[in-house]
C-alpha cells in the first residue's frame, strides 16, 4: 500500500481522563482528508510494518492553538 500525503506534522499534548499524552500526528488541507495514518491500520489492535519517507519544504514553527475555535496562529 502506498499513499501520498501533503500537509503538516504536529506534536502536541492531549489530555484524556486526567492523563497527558504526547501526540504526534498529521493534518491535511481538506476536511475530506480524514486520519491519514489510520488508513494503514483501520482497526484497534492492528499493526503493520511501514517505511516513512518524509520531505519538508519549510522549517518547523511554534503555533498557539485556540481550542475554542479550532484555529491555529503562527508564532514566528
Amino acid at each position: 500500500m502506498r499513499k501520498v500525503f501533503k500537509g503538516w506534522l504536529f506534536n502536541r499534548i492531549e489530555r484524556f481522563g486526567g492523563n497527558e499524552y504526547n501526540h504526534v500526528g498529521c493534518e491535511g488541507e481538506g476536511k475530506s482528508f480524514g486520519d491519514f495514518l489510520a488508513q494503514f491500520v483501520p482497526q484497534i489492535g492492528m499493526r503493520r510494518r511501514v517505511r516513512f519517507i518524509i520531505e519538508s519544504s519549510e522549517e518547523p514553527v511554534m503555533i498557539n492553538e485556540d481550542k475554542t475555535s479550532n484555529q491555529s496562529e503562527r508564532m514566528d
